[in-house]
């Protein structure tokens, strides 16, 4: 049986081992790692930040693109 700190500890392992930091140094400037990305990488990097936020709130669900909230716009 554990008790609440322990459980505590090992979800708290489970969250660091999925969260990714980078430190900079203030004031100095930084590329962005998306400069070189193609539109297909960019969008799949940001359902990875949408589905990391959704676990860090306790929450995890995954849903394909056209169930997304939202309109689409075509410009022409």
């Amino acid at each position: 049986m554990t008790t609440d700190a322990e459980d505590r500890k090992v979800r708290a392992a489970a969250r660091r081992a999925r969260m990714t930091i980078e430190v900079v140094t203030l004031g100095q400037p930084k590329g962005s790692p998306y400069a070189d990305s193609t539109v297909d990488e960019r969008l799949a990097a940001a359902v990875r930040l949408i589905d990391h936020h959704q676990m860090l709130r306790g929450g995890y669900s995954v849903r394909p693109r056209a169930e997304w909230p939202g309109e689409t716009f075509h410009c022409r």
